[in-house]
């Protein structure tokens, strides 16, 4: 169960192994970023029946990423060759050598190699210890690899939510300073307006004055305040995300876009170099959760 307030990245690392009766069982965990939960387990040949099994006790433990599970089992007492005789098939086959011999004339006596070298004489059978009996080992081993798994993904997760309260805090801090160098950057671009259509009228033309106000009072529409407002709103929804349980990589990337939509409208509202400045910083801010929520679960 995972505590409310963590934040998992779907890159982590987990390897248990336990000592049975004549060996011993190892399981490795590897965990990298993924669009969904997928799960590839890796078994000897003959245990491959409980894949679905292992992959159903990492699913306890995971969510979402790709996770690759090594499985080794290495059971001398039980994985014993042996070769095997098969005496009554020798017999016949030595009668047989023996019946052509005096049918054709032919001296000297019937070898073992000669028997040995024909089909099915010699076979090598394999002992293993039955599946169901390996079952609760390998489920086990599994289970503390899974666990250890999630405790390396819970702790780059933190460093990851680490990063992005500072890219927050940092986003929050330009917006403000934007907030307040507002009101002279719209007093400015308005002086520039009205400076500009002087030129362009010149002070004689008529109705030139009540011209100058009319177009000046356009440049209310590069009030960002909506914009201002947003962006607040989406860093609050993120920090609230951070603080969830839910799974938060893909809503994080969908709150990092509607950052990127606002701040981009806010520079081309605004044209002013000091918050231009400013919403660069923010727009690399913003690039930098993007890329970090990727590796989030």
């Amino acid at each position: 169960m995972k505590q409310r307030g963590t934040v998992h990245s779907m890159t982590g690392y987990g390897r248990a192994s336990a000592r049975v009766d004549g060996g011993a069982i190892a399981v490795e965990l590897r965990s990298t970023n993924h669009r969904y939960l997928e799960i590839d387990a890796r078994l000897p040949g003959h245990l491959a029946s409980l894949q679905g099994r292992v992959a159903e006790a990492i699913r306890a433990h995971v969510r979402r990423g790709r996770v690759e599970a090594f499985v080794t089992v290495q059971l001398d007492q039980w994985q014993q060759r042996r070769v095997v005789f098969d005496e009554p098939l020798l017999a016949r086959y030595h009668d047989a050598l023996l019946e052509l011999k005096a049918r054709f004339g032919l001296k000297g006596p019937v070898t073992l190699e000669q028997l040995l070298s024909l089909p099915q004489a010699i076979t090598v059978s394999e002992e293993r210890m039955p599946t169901e009996r390996l079952w609760g080992p390998i489920g086990r081993t599994v289970e503390s690899a899974a666990r250890e798994l999630a405790r390396s993904r819970q702790r780059e997760g933190a460093k990851l939510a680490a990063d992005l309260r500072r890219q927050t805090r940092m986003i929050e801090q330009h917006t403000n300073a934007v907030r307040r160098r507002l009101p002279k950057a719209l007093a400015e671009q308005r002086r520039r307006l009205q400076q500009r259509l002087r030129e362009l009228l010149g002070n004689g033309a008529s109705g030139s004055a009540a011209q100058l106000e009319q177009v000046a009072a356009l440049v209310k529409d590069a009030d960002v305040h909506e914009e201002l407002v947003r962006i607040a709103s989406h860093l609050a929804h993120m920090r609230e995300t951070l603080s969830g349980h839910q799974l938060v990589g893909k809503r994080l990337d969908f709150i990092a876009q509607e950052l990127m939509r606002e701040i981009n409208t806010l520079g081309a509202k605004v044209n002013d170099p000091a918050v231009v400045q400013r919403v660069v910083e923010v727009k690399g801010a913003i690039e930098k959760i993007r890329e970090q929520v990727q590796n989030l679960e």
